[in-house]
């Protein structure tokens, strides 16, 4: 698996004594473990698309051995560092693919990896099938991706005017387990009342969440959350706040490889933006974006 540490390959010592009790140990694959530390490092370093490589450089070496638990491991990694990539199509050609591999070797699916399909189906717009396996994850036995499918579920509920879905979403959070779950609460409550017209609330909510999602690391999310926020303002008549967190949300999304939503919240802060200084700054970074 691959969390387990690599060993030295025994060497057998002929003792004098032929009543030595020490057993050969059992040799683990050095290549597919280097392969996977590499991948790690590289992710921990904010390097998604070099940690790609190296996961699928240890995914073939999980092939070679054929160890489920290894294609298992390896396919769920390389499909989150595929998205953190901001490469959803690749995401969901390596789940769908590892999933069919761990079939092949009467190995089923696991929560992690359906949850992982479910976000790759979200990025890429298919909203409804992403929101049936997020039920089918929100109703498992595993804790920790069922919190992160009820989130994804209120999401989708809220992007498709489900107003009873995102107050089930939200009441899941009402007692957060976690900062995680808490800053998830936070931003659906801010989606929440961004609908129902408690501007100030939502604005609110939605910066908190996007303060704990940046002490998580969750800049994806806090961009996300940086744009609920600006949305609010917008409709509480405040331009220039709006714009403000526009730029910041298509400033963040810009650094970590996502060009159409960087353009998309950098265009609203040009579009709004009554200042000279904001309209200059958007113009700029747009440019830099290049040509959709």
């Amino acid at each position: 698996m691959k969390d387990s540490q690599v060993v030295i390959l025994p060497i057998v010592l002929w003792m004098a004594s032929c009543s030595s009790t020490h057993q050969p140990t059992t040799p683990e694959d050095t290549k597919l473990h280097q392969n996977a530390r590499a991948a790690g490092v590289a992710f921990s370093l904010d390097r998604p698309e070099e940690a790609a490589t190296q996961y699928e450089r240890a995914l073939e070496r999980a092939r070679a051995r054929d160890d489920a638990d290894a294609i298992g491991d390896y396919g769920y990694d390389l499909a989150v560092a595929q998205l953190t990539a901001n490469h959803p199509k690749q995401a969901l050609a390596t789940i769908r693919m590892t999933r069919n591999e761990l079939a092949r070797r009467g190995v089923v699916s696991f929560p992690e990896l359906d949850l992982a399909e479910a976000t790759a189906l979200y990025r890429l717009g298919e909203k409804a099938a992403s929101n049936t396996l997020a039920t089918k994850v929100a109703a498992g036995n595993d804790p920790v991706s069922a919190a992160r499918a009820r989130f994804l579920q209120g999401l989708i509920a809220d992007e498709t005017g489900d107003a009873a879905g995102l107050d089930a979403a939200i009441s899941y959070f009402s007692q957060p387990a976690s900062a995680d779950q808490q800053a998830d609460g936070d931003e659906l409550l801010a989606r929440r009342d961004l609908r129902r017209g408690d501007f100030n609330a939502a604005i609110a909510e939605a910066e908190r969440c996007a303060n704990l999602r940046r002490t998580g690391l969750d800049y994806r999310g806090m961009a996300r959350a940086l744009s609920v926020a600006a949305d609010a303002q917008v409709h509480a008549g405040n331009t220039r706040a709006a714009a403000e967190l526009y730029m910041r949300a298509g400033q963040s999304a810009a650094a970590q490889g996502d060009p159409e939503l960087a353009r998309r919240w950098i265009k609203r802060a040009a579009d709004i933006g009554n200042d000279p200084v904001i309209s200059e700054a958007a113009r700029q970074a747009i440019a830099a974006l290049g040509a959709p």
